[in-house]
């Protein structure tokens, strides 16, 4: 699993994006050996958005600001935002 060095940050992402992300945020924190934040990325399709935020605000705190989980942060971060966005 590999992050770019750079992401495109969007505010307009649907739920199909969004699972599609939370996906790939699963499967880093998988492959870095994160099992509590790889549990709280498991069975998260279909979720509603306070089900969902409250997971990704788990995760975050988890992940304690590290800057070697920076990619993984980041991507939560721009999640959390689009998660208006969701029907």
């Amino acid at each position: 699993m590999c992050f770019e060095t750079t992401m495109n940050f969007s505010t307009t992402m649907n739920r199909t994006e969004i699972e599609k992300m939370l996906g790939e945020c699963r499967a880093f924190s998988a492959a870095a050996e994160l099992p509590g934040v790889t549990k709280l990325l498991t069975g998260v399709n279909g979720l509603p958005a306070p089900d969902l935020e409250l997971r990704i605000m788990h995760c975050l705190h988890q992940l304690g600001a590290k800057d070697e989980y920076a990619l993984i942060i980041d991507r939560l971060d721009m999640l959390l935002i689009n998660l208006p966005n969701l029907q």
